[in-house]
């Protein structure tokens, strides 16, 4: 088995039971690009938020007009507190799967404001950097979006809004590597923190290295020792 970082051998060890020697830790290839990416925040007054939300889907079973409509609830509240601030632009960065909620969260956007840019088969690396904050909405909570992950990565004040009544206690989660919250609670007084607190700012930026650090091996040189490893064998 080959994992990202100790931080998952660890875990596989004490929880799993799996032997030590049946694990290799690789670090993680597919985001070597995004270390040698990371870029500074840009000298602009204006601040470009970018909402990345997470469809729902139909594979997990729990699909229902409940969840639809406190995402409909949820994105609406959004744009209406954003609309409070001339310098905030948002740009939305849908998921790149065709899930027909994809579809609806587009009209839906366009329905609030057809001027809001939308992206979807757009690189990754450059949506987050052209952005000053990233904030991810999860319908469902046990699939933790790997926008959160890359997001840190490249150093942006991340923000994540649960739809779910229960927060998992992830280990980004624990460390405060991620502003993460309850679509119901005080939406408006937190995405103004992760906004305009600079202080907030640069501490959870800090705890994302951290986390970052311990959660990832071989940050940047990953493909280059993963190929070490297999010429071994």
């Amino acid at each position: 088995t080959a994992v990202w970082g100790n931080l998952k051998k660890k875990y596989l060890i004490d929880e799993l039971n799996v032997e030590s020697s049946k694990i290799i830790v690789s670090g993680s290839p597919r985001h070597d690009d995004y270390f040698e990416s990371i870029a500074e925040t840009k000298k602009t007054n204006d601040i470009t938020i970018l909402l990345a939300p997470n469809p729902i889907t139909e594979f997990s079973g729990f699909a229902n007009t409940n969840l639809e409509l406190k995402f409909e609830d949820t994105i609406n509240e959004i744009f209406s507190i954003l609309k409070q601030f001339r310098n905030v632009k948002p740009i939305v960065k849908l998921h790149a799967s065709q899930l027909p909620h994809n579809i609806k969260i587009k009209s839906l956007i366009k329905k609030i404001d057809s001027t809001i840019p939308i992206i979807q088969s757009f690189s990754i690396i450059e949506a987050i950097n052209n952005s000053d904050i990233v904030v991810v909405i999860t319908p469902e909570s046990f699939g933790t979006s790997t926008m959160l992950l890359e997001s840190m990565i490249l150093r942006k004040p991340t923000m994540n809004i649960i739809l779910d009544d229960k927060i998992p206690q992830t280990n980004h989660v624990i460390e405060n590597a991620v502003l993460t919250v309850f679509n119901d609670q005080d939406l408006e007084k937190n995405i103004k923190k992760i906004l305009f607190d600079k202080k907030f700012q640069h501490d959870i930026k800090q705890n994302a290295d951290n986390f970052i650090a311990k959660f990832l091996d071989f940050r940047g040189n990953a493909s280059e020792e993963f190929a070490k490893i297999l010429k071994s064998y």
